[in-house]
C-alpha cells in the first residue's frame, strides 16, 4: 500500500525513519533473559559454595572428633557441632547432622544382617536378624549413634535442604524448589584411653 502525500503521510514516513529509542527497546527485550541468567549463576554459585563449605566444615569437625582431645563424648559432640556451624558461616538453618559408629569400614551404611526367609531381597517383619546396634529393631543402617570411643570408626554426615531463593528458578531445580545437599566423611578415632585421661 502506497502512502499518500499529505500531512498524515509525511508524519507516518517520518515516524518510520525515526530510530530514536531503538536501544531502549533492544535493552528491554534482552533484560529479562539476562536477569534470568545472572540470577541462575548466583543461585548455582551459592549452592556450590554451600556444598563446599559443608564438606570443609565436616572434614575439620571430624579431625577434631577423632583426636579424643575432649574425653566427654557429649562435650566432644557439642564442640564438633560448633565447628560445623562456624565453618559453614552460620548459613545452614536446621541442618541434619548425624554421627554413626561402626565396627569396621566394610559395615558403613550396610543393613543389619538378616535371614531372608522368603527370598525377596529385603527384610520383612518377622524375619530374624542380628541387632548390631542394640536398639531392639532391624535397621537399614547398622550404625549406632554417637561420636565413638577410642579406635572406633565414625561416620560424620551433614544434610541440608537448600531452598531456592528466587521463585521463578524453583521449577528448574524441581523437587518443590529444594535441592538436597549432603556431605559425609568416615574416620577411625585415634587410639586413646578415657580411663587414663
Amino acid at each position: 500500500m502506497r502512502i499518500r502525500d499529505g500531512w498524515f503521510g509525511r508524519q507516518l514516513r517520518r515516524f518510520a525513519r525515526n530510530n530514536e529509542g531503538a536501544a531502549a527497546l533492544e535493552f528491554a527485550l534482552v533484560l529479562p533473559p539476562l536477569c534470568l541468567i545472572l540470577v541462575g549463576m548466583f543461585e548455582m554459585s551459592m549452592l556450590m559454595f554451600t556444598q563446599a563449605s559443608m564438606e570443609g566444615a565436616l572434614r575439620e569437625a571430624a579431625r577434631f572428633g577423632m583426636t579424643g582431645s575432649v574425653t566427654d563424648p557429649a562435650l566432644r559432640q557439642t564442640q564438633i557441632l560448633d565447628i560445623i556451624n562456624k565453618d559453614t558461616f552460620n548459613m545452614l538453618t536446621s541442618p541434619t547432622i548425624s554421627f554413626m559408629i561402626y565396627n569396621s569400614f566394610n559395615n558403613v551404611g550396610s543393613p543389619e544382617p538378616w535371614i531372608d526367609a522368603n527370598g525377596n531381597g529385603k527384610w520383612d517383619s518377622g524375619e530374624s536378624y542380628t541387632d548390631v546396634n542394640s536398639n531392639a529393631k532391624w535397621d537399614a543402617d547398622q550404625g549406632k549413634a554417637g561420636v565413638g570411643a577410642s579406635a572406633q570408626i565414625v561416620q560424620y554426615t551433614v544434610q541440608y535442604d537448600w531452598h531456592v531463593i528466587t521463585p521463578f528458578m524453583a521449577p528448574i531445580f524441581g523437587n518443590g524448589g529444594k535441592v538436597h545437599l549432603k556431605a559425609s566423611v568416615v574416620m577411625r578415632n585415634e587410639p586413646w584411653d578415657y580411663t587414663t585421661s
